[in-house]
């Protein structure tokens, strides 16, 4: 998922929170919790295989060393 779609999802699910908080929906304890887990979605890491494609990779070229004499 790109940054700005998670931006994007996170600034809806706070919306979504303040507006069922305000119509008495959902508690202040109940939004509290709602938006420390958003904290916690949003800053999850990304995928692994993101994570994997940018990881250094080793490549063999087929050549001896050279040796010092």
């Amino acid at each position: 998922m790109t940054t700005w779609l998670r931006g994007v999802l996170w600034v809806v699910w706070l919306a979504s929170a303040f507006w069922l908080w305000h119509v008495g929906a959902l508690g202040a304890g109940g939004a509290l919790a709602v938006g420390m887990l958003s904290l916690v979605l949003l800053i999850w890491p990304a995928t692994s295989g993101r994570r994997r494609r940018s990881t250094l990779q080793y490549v063999e070229m087929g050549k001896a060393p050279v040796s010092l004499r």
